[in-house]
């Protein structure tokens, strides 16, 4: 079966005053299968976004490979990469910046369809009604503005628009951050229940690992520009193998508040290092509790496994929790 999206090498560099180039991402190679979801998590400045931005042809890759449903994104033409986004759509972070203000919803929703030039008049109406009907939106609201609309609500216009042209690939970049917690729940529930309709493979970034594990089939971790662990979900929450990722769900609140006081804290000394100087070895070297001397001089290879992967020297020796110091223990 043809993955509905693949990258290899994938690298974005960003120019420098100094002259030396920010790798936000540094050599990604993943895929993402029809009818799959995908999660990309990691802290913020990771490169989740810049991939997610690469993959719809909005940034340029310094070098790599991203092929959407057969096609080759990177170095494509003006002329190939409109027919591509045709099976490809995004869904940004913040509806309210997502949707022109002076269009209806209905002008809005049907746009894709009037400038592939798919159905207009009538038909153009009755194909937008539906696509609202199918967020949960009446009909009838096609005739409103965008600020007469909760952010929940706009962002279900943005997922209509999103599904407008039955695409491929549907990229999702933080889609409920901006949304009052009350409305994740409806909206995610709602990704998923058009996900598994349209068996659409999806990309989903997040820097919520609880999201994450709601929607997603499979979790990719990064950490400064790498990926450093990829798995099925359940075996990443049950036995994560890099220390970054162990960090990354031991930072993750319980709901029962005794197991909650019985977790231990993680305790990642230092800052992220800057991308424009990102450290020999292993990246993650600097904070890492498990780091020996061959981490800071070594970067290590990829290990696959089956479904799995990890970048660690060490991914095998220790327990998921017994490099990590309780607070309580703490100096």
């Amino acid at each position: 079966m043809t993955a509905a999206l693949t990258l290899t090498d994938l690298a974005v560099h960003y120019p420098a005053r100094n002259g030396l180039p920010v790798r936000a991402v540094d050599g990604v190679s993943l895929h993402v299968a029809p009818g799959e979801t995908l999660g990309l998590v990691g802290e913020s400045g990771c490169g989740k976004s810049t991939i997610a931005r690469a993959v719809v042809g909005l940034q340029a890759a310094t070098r790599g490979s991203v092929v959407v449903d057969g096609t080759e994104i990177v170095g494509a033409d003006r002329q190939t990469l409109h027919r591509a986004r045709a099976r490809m759509q995004m869904v940004f972070q913040d509806p309210a910046t997502s949707l022109n203000p002076r269009m209806t919803v209905g002008e809005a929703v049907g746009e894709p369809l009037l400038v592939r030039s798919l159905v207009r008049g009538g038909a153009l109406r009755e194909q937008v009604g539906m696509l609202l009907a199918e967020v949960g939106l009446p009909p009838e609201h096609a005739a409103r503005y965008p600020h007469q609309f909760s952010g929940g609500q706009r962002q279900r216009i943005v997922i209509a628009r999103a599904l407008a042209l039955r695409p491929a690939l549907l990229v999702c970049d933080e889609p409920v951050s901006a949304l009052d917690v009350s409305v994740r729940a409806q909206i995610l529930n709602l990704l998923v229940t058009l996900q598994r309709s349209h068996a659409m493979a999806t990309l989903f970034v997040s820097h919520d690992l609880a999201v994450v594990r709601h929607v997603c089939d499979r979790i990719a971790v990064m950490y400064l520009g790498r990926l450093v662990e990829l798995a099925p979900r359940d075996a990443l929450f049950a036995a994560p193998r890099h220390p970054y990722t162990r960090a990354l769900l031991l930072a993750v609140p319980e709901p029962d508040p005794v197991r909650q006081r019985a977790k231990p804290r993680v305790l990642l000394v230092g800052e992220i290092p800057s991308p424009a100087y990102p450290p020999p070895g292993c990246r993650f070297h600097t904070r890492c509790p498990m780091a020996r001397p061959v981490c800071a001089i070594e970067e290590p290879a990829w290990r696959q496994a089956g479904e799995s992967g990890v970048a660690c020297h060490f991914a095998d020796e220790v327990s998921p929790s017994s490099h990590y110091q309780s607070e309580a223990s703490a100096p």
